[in-house]
């Protein structure tokens, strides 16, 4: 490489050119400090000149100063303000800045200089996508795509713009076209797999599913990822596979066994989710999502002793932590209580209120004074808890003996299922909201004659936010057969987004919708004692009738939680109860015939019961 003499500044003979040739040799040298010195000197004499402004931002730039940069191709537009290289360099650096406002108006500058060129589209569509304004940052990138039908960059922005738009069919399209481009990038064909879902394009998935496994047959980290979008779009028999492809690669990834596990007791296989999520508690002991899985899995097979213990690792998470109230006064952990102040914590959903709230009885019986905390939405119900002195609605300063949750009960008092259920009946309804609800139910299915209807209460939708509440909600139309049924008059009581999906079956049915009219917990409960049954999915509402003593049918899907056991058809937890479950995820339509002939034995029953009265 040949030395490049020093200049003498000093020389009055030295002229501008000299000056920019030299600063040029030290620029092509990749000396950028000389270069930057030696484009100021020029700069000194001629502030105004357009080559020494380019070429010093370009190799500010270089040397990561880009403030600099910007200052010198700043200048550099205003002396040439029609060059597009220039405004798209200014463009580029604004955006590196975030000044995503001065990085638009570069670019679209440039565009109208200079005409479509895919980079510019391309840019100034991260400019629009950065600051919020995705319609249009899609219209510049399909400009762009337009231009240079392969710009994967582009191609691949559209596909996450309509996603974020909801515009499923674009998005699935412009993945596909993305994957084709480059079927080596796990991660567009892992949002591929999740577009295609959305808009139900089951073979496509399907491919897409079978080249990421052959591509990536070795490789236990792709394959850990694909069992995560498969788990995403509810790929359950997938999910399975591929995770038994990744543990032949590595059998000691606990992760793997505990999404087989996951994908296992999903549908229903509890015993062979238990050996891999065993495996995956023996992997990563401390790891409390895999300890809480097992947990659930024995506790649904009965094993209360184990599950209960296990259980408590919950407490432990940055959930819990952030979620559920933790007092100040000393945990309970199995003490006598006789005499003491207690205070029995609710937590997690209104259901499991409901359900644990009967501790509170059991703590009264041991001898202690008895103080709940609960969801604003049970207080009132739980005012008639037996055992119960107050209810609280938010965290008391004390003072108390001794504080537990109420799920961390079990374990302490060394629950088993032959101590169930405690308790029964363990709330009830105000008799002035019976009376209330009587008029209203009387109003519409008499009690004067023998052959009245059965008055039988339906519930079809748990909250939409709980986990796989796809699976435990139903489409009302599927219950159809059950409202046609001979003998009977139906009463919705389900509240919450779809409470009045019931009004369209109401003109060729005998089925009448509470749910508008339904204040809280306390009038659902009132209601409940005025109908001969319930029917229900697994929501706060099969809680509140079975902790009630009323009789009440629950719906189960193949999932069905640690709760209600397995193989069985009623339940320690609630007498009144009568559990009718899926055997397969999503297939509601053997249930429902399950229903109607137990409806059909049930009516014939009740009808024999009355006319023994009479």
């Amino acid at each position: 490489m040949q030395k490049i003499p020093p200049i003498n500044t000093g020389d009055a003979f030295l002229n501008v050119n000299d000056l920019v040739s030299h600063a040029d040799a030290y620029f092509a040298e990749q000396n950028l400090v000389e270069a930057i010195r030696g484009y100021g000197r020029v700069l000194d004499l001629q502030p105004q000149n357009l080559h020494a402004l380019h070429c010093a931002g370009l190799a500010c730039f270089l040397d990561n100063k880009p403030e600099r940069a910007r200052e010198f191709l700043g200048r550099a537009a205003l002396a040439a303000p029609e060059r597009v290289d220039i405004l798209e360099q200014n463009g580029l650096l604004a955006a590196l800045a975030n000044d995503w406002a001065q990085a638009e108006a570069y670019y679209r500058r440039a565009i109208y200089l200079g005409g479509s060129a895919a980079s510019l589209h391309r840019n100034l569509g991260d400019c629009l996508r950065q600051s919020g304004h995705l319609a249009e940052a899609k219209e510049q990138y399909q400009l762009a795509i337009s231009t240079e039908p392969c710009l994967h960059h582009a191609i691949r922005a559209v596909a996450r713009i309509s996603t974020e738009l909801g515009e499923s069919d674009d998005a699935a399209a412009y993945w596909l076209r993305a994957w084709a481009l480059d079927p080596s990038a796990l991660q567009d064909g892992l949002d591929l797999i999740v577009a295609l879902a959305k808009v139900k394009r089951n073979r496509p998935l399907d491919e897409a599913v079978t080249q990421i496994r052959i591509r990536q047959a070795a490789n236990a980290d792709a394959l850990e990822a694909l069992c995560l979008m498969l788990y995403k779009i509810d790929r359950f028999g997938d999910m399975l596979s591929v995770a038994r492809q990744g543990l032949n690669i590595d059998p000691h990834r606990a992760v793997l066994h505990h999404y087989a596990a996951h994908s296992l007791s999903v549908r229903g296989r509890l015993l062979e989710a238990m050996v891999h999520s065993r495996e995956a508690v023996l992997l990563t002991p401390d790891d409390a999502t895999m300890q809480s899985q097992l947990a659930n899995l024995e506790l649904s097979q009965g094993d209360y002793k184990n599950g209960w213990q296990r259980r408590k690792t919950y407490y432990t998470t940055a959930l819990a932590r952030h979620t559920l109230v933790f007092p100040s006064f000393p945990e309970w952990n199995g003490e006598p209580v006789t005499g003491c102040r207690f205070l029995l914590v609710g937590e997690q959903g209104r259901g499991d209120e409901i359900q644990f709230i009967r501790f509170a009885e059991w703590l009264h019986q041991k001898g202690a004074i008895v103080d709940v905390l609960v969801s604003q939405s049970i207080a009132e119900i739980a005012v008639s808890v037996r055992g119960v002195r107050s209810v609280l609605t938010s965290k008391p300063a004390g003072p108390y003996d001794y504080w537990s949750h109420m799920l961390r009960m079990p374990e302490h008092m060394k629950l088993d299922l032959s101590m169930l259920p405690i308790v029964m009946p363990y709330i009830a309804a105000s008799q002035h909201k019976i009376d209330h609800w009587r008029v209203q139910i009387d109003a519409v299915s008499p009690l004067a004659t023998q052959e009245r209807s059965r008055r039988i209460g339906v519930v079809w939708a748990g909250g939409p936010y709980t986990a796989l509440d796809r699976f435990r909600s139903i489409d009302i139309e599927a219950l159809r057969p059950l409202f046609s049924h001979p003998g009977t008059t139906w009463f919705s009581v389900q509240k919450g987004e779809r409470e009045r999906d019931s009004e369209a079956l109401a003109d060729e049915l005998n089925l009448h919708t509470l749910g508008p009219t339904i204040g809280d917990f306390t009038d659902t409960l009132a209601i409940l004692e005025t109908l001969d049954l319930l029917i229900t999915v697994d929501t706060s509402v099969a809680h509140l009738a079975g902790a009630a003593n009323l009789p009440v049918w629950v719906l189960l899907p193949a999932y069905s939680e640690w709760r209600w056991l397995t193989g069985c058809t009623d339940s320690p937890w609630y007498p009144s109860m009568r559990l009718f479950r899926q055997r397969e995820l999503g297939e509601w339509d053997s249930v429902v015939d399950e229903v109607h002939e137990a409806l059909t034995v049930w009516c014939g029953i009740k009808t024999t019961q009355l006319a023994a009265s009479m």
